[in-house]
């Protein structure tokens, strides 16, 4: 048994925990249990998805409230403009 938890485990207590006068035997240690990472993690790709939808919405957004503004100069200054969305095309 090399480390402390193993002989805590085995119910080997070290003297330095044994306060002066105590039974061993009456003794009882208490180990903090091991960091979970679940939460932390979890929580990142939470916000990670967060993030992307919002970024999604957000584009959504800009594009409708653009087309609108484009279907409105037309009423206001009798000028008419048009959107326009570039696609690159492969040639066959």
């Amino acid at each position: 048994m090399r480390h402390p938890s193993a002989q805590l485990r085995a119910n080997h207590r070290p003297a330095e925990l044994i306060p002066p006068g105590i039974h061993p035997g009456e003794v009882v240690v208490i180990q903090a249990p091991a960091r979970s990472y679940a939460g932390p993690i979890l929580l990142t790709i939470t916000i990670a998805i967060g993030a992307s939808a919002f970024l999604i919405v957000l584009a959504i957004a800009f594009k409708i409230a653009a087309a609108a503004a484009a279907a409105a100069v037309p009423t206001i200054g009798g000028v008419s403009l048009s959107l326009k969305l570039h696609r690159n095309r492969l040639k066959s």
